[in-house]
Protein backbone atom coordinates (compact mmCIF):
# COMPACT_ATOMS: atom_id res chain seq x y z
CA UNK A 1 0.00 0.00 0.00
CA UNK A 2 1.63 3.50 -1.05
CA UNK A 3 1.57 6.93 0.98
CA UNK A 4 -1.43 7.84 -0.88
CA UNK A 5 -3.72 4.94 -0.38
CA UNK A 6 -2.66 4.54 3.51
CA UNK A 7 -3.79 8.20 3.99
CA UNK A 8 -6.80 7.64 2.29
CA UNK A 9 -7.92 4.85 4.20
CA UNK A 10 -6.89 6.73 7.37
CA UNK A 11 -8.92 9.28 6.69
CA UNK A 12 -12.14 7.38 5.90
CA UNK A 13 -11.67 5.56 9.01
CA UNK A 14 -11.72 8.14 10.73
CA UNK A 15 -14.29 10.07 9.23
CA UNK A 16 -16.62 6.93 10.09
CA UNK A 17 -16.12 7.03 13.34
CA UNK A 18 -16.68 10.93 13.55
CA UNK A 19 -19.92 10.17 12.16
CA UNK A 20 -21.04 7.56 14.06
CA UNK A 21 -19.91 9.11 17.48
CA UNK A 22 -22.03 11.88 16.59
CA UNK A 23 -24.99 9.96 16.13
CA UNK A 24 -24.72 9.73 12.09
CA UNK A 25 -27.64 7.22 12.59
CA UNK A 26 -30.73 8.47 11.70
CA UNK A 27 -32.70 9.89 14.55
CA UNK A 28 -36.02 10.06 15.85
CA UNK A 29 -38.31 6.94 17.86
CA UNK A 30 -38.66 3.70 16.43
CA UNK A 31 -42.17 3.12 15.39
CA UNK A 32 -43.83 0.14 16.62
CA UNK A 33 -48.01 -0.81 15.16
CA UNK A 34 -50.08 -2.38 17.55
CA UNK A 35 -54.04 -3.42 16.24
CA UNK A 36 -56.24 -3.95 18.96
CA UNK A 37 -59.68 -6.34 18.33
CA UNK A 38 -61.54 -8.33 20.45
CA UNK A 39 -59.97 -9.59 22.60
CA UNK A 40 -56.46 -9.38 21.26
CA UNK A 41 -53.47 -7.31 21.00
CA UNK A 42 -50.70 -7.65 18.03
CA UNK A 43 -47.68 -5.76 17.72
CA UNK A 44 -44.88 -5.21 15.47
CA UNK A 45 -42.69 -6.07 18.21
CA UNK A 46 -42.50 -7.62 21.41
CA UNK A 47 -39.01 -6.70 22.50
CA UNK A 48 -37.48 -3.79 23.11
CA UNK A 49 -34.47 -2.26 23.94
CA UNK A 50 -33.65 0.22 27.13
CA UNK A 51 -32.90 3.45 26.25
CA UNK A 52 -34.37 3.55 22.79
CA UNK A 53 -37.18 5.84 22.26
CA UNK A 54 -40.32 4.17 20.73
CA UNK A 55 -43.55 5.47 18.86
CA UNK A 56 -46.36 3.06 19.46
CA UNK A 57 -49.23 3.49 17.03
CA UNK A 58 -52.43 1.52 18.03
CA UNK A 59 -55.15 1.41 15.82
CA UNK A 60 -58.15 -0.45 17.43
CA UNK A 61 -59.86 -2.31 14.40
CA UNK A 62 -62.64 -4.19 17.07
CA UNK A 63 -65.90 -3.22 16.99
CA UNK A 64 -65.94 -1.50 21.16
CA UNK A 65 -63.62 0.56 22.86
CA UNK A 66 -60.32 -0.39 23.72
CA UNK A 67 -57.47 0.79 25.97
CA UNK A 68 -53.74 0.78 25.82
CA UNK A 69 -51.41 0.43 28.41
CA UNK A 70 -48.08 -0.88 29.11
CA UNK A 71 -47.93 -2.15 32.56
CA UNK A 72 -46.93 -5.04 35.14
CA UNK A 73 -49.17 -7.76 34.49
CA UNK A 74 -52.36 -7.84 36.78
CA UNK A 75 -51.81 -9.74 39.96
CA UNK A 76 -55.15 -8.90 41.72
CA UNK A 77 -58.40 -7.03 41.28
CA UNK A 78 -57.31 -2.95 41.82
CA UNK A 79 -59.31 0.11 41.12
CA UNK A 80 -58.93 1.82 37.49
CA UNK A 81 -57.17 4.68 39.07
CA UNK A 82 -54.44 2.66 40.41
CA UNK A 83 -54.00 1.07 37.34
CA UNK A 84 -53.98 4.39 35.31
CA UNK A 85 -51.39 5.35 37.56
CA UNK A 86 -48.93 2.07 38.05
CA UNK A 87 -49.28 2.12 33.71
CA UNK A 88 -45.74 2.99 32.05
CA UNK A 89 -47.65 4.40 28.89
CA UNK A 90 -51.49 4.69 28.43
CA UNK A 91 -54.18 5.52 25.98
CA UNK A 92 -57.59 6.05 27.66
CA UNK A 93 -60.63 4.05 26.21
CA UNK A 94 -62.16 8.03 25.19
CA UNK A 95 -59.63 7.85 22.59
CA UNK A 96 -59.28 4.72 21.25
CA UNK A 97 -62.70 4.34 20.03
CA UNK A 98 -63.62 1.43 16.89
CA UNK A 99 -61.63 2.74 14.12
CA UNK A 100 -59.37 4.83 15.72
CA UNK A 101 -56.10 5.11 15.48
CA UNK A 102 -53.63 6.91 18.72
CA UNK A 103 -50.19 7.15 19.60
CA UNK A 104 -47.72 7.63 22.56
CA UNK A 105 -44.16 7.57 22.95
CA UNK A 106 -42.47 5.77 25.70
CA UNK A 107 -38.56 5.29 26.63
CA UNK A 108 -38.18 2.05 28.82
CA UNK A 109 -35.63 3.40 31.48
CA UNK A 110 -34.81 -0.60 33.10
CA UNK A 111 -35.15 -4.07 31.58
CA UNK A 112 -37.83 -5.89 32.31
CA UNK A 113 -37.59 -9.68 32.13
CA UNK A 114 -40.37 -12.30 30.41
CA UNK A 115 -43.44 -11.96 31.97
CA UNK A 116 -42.77 -8.83 34.14
CA UNK A 117 -44.44 -6.26 31.30
CA UNK A 118 -47.22 -6.85 28.96
CA UNK A 119 -49.37 -4.31 27.08
CA UNK A 120 -52.76 -4.49 28.36
CA UNK A 121 -56.50 -3.49 28.19
CA UNK A 122 -58.35 -3.25 31.57
CA UNK A 123 -61.70 -2.26 30.49
CA UNK A 124 -63.83 -4.88 32.26
CA UNK A 125 -64.11 -8.32 31.04
CA UNK A 126 -61.29 -7.09 28.63
CA UNK A 127 -58.28 -8.25 30.40
CA UNK A 128 -59.85 -11.71 31.67
CA UNK A 129 -60.96 -12.88 27.58
CA UNK A 130 -57.24 -12.48 27.25
CA UNK A 131 -56.64 -8.84 26.21
CA UNK A 132 -52.67 -8.79 27.01
CA UNK A 133 -49.47 -9.69 25.29
CA UNK A 134 -46.40 -9.76 26.95
CA UNK A 135 -43.36 -7.80 26.05
CA UNK A 136 -39.71 -8.32 27.15
CA UNK A 137 -37.25 -4.95 27.83
CA UNK A 138 -33.72 -5.73 27.23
Amino acid sequence: MNKRTALLLVGVIAAGLFLSACGGSPAGPVTVNVTASEYKFESSMNTFKVGVPYHFVVTNQGTMEHEFMIIKPETSSVGSEQLDSDALAHIEEADLQPGQTQSVDYTFLQAYPEGSLEIACHLPDHYEKGMHTSIVVK
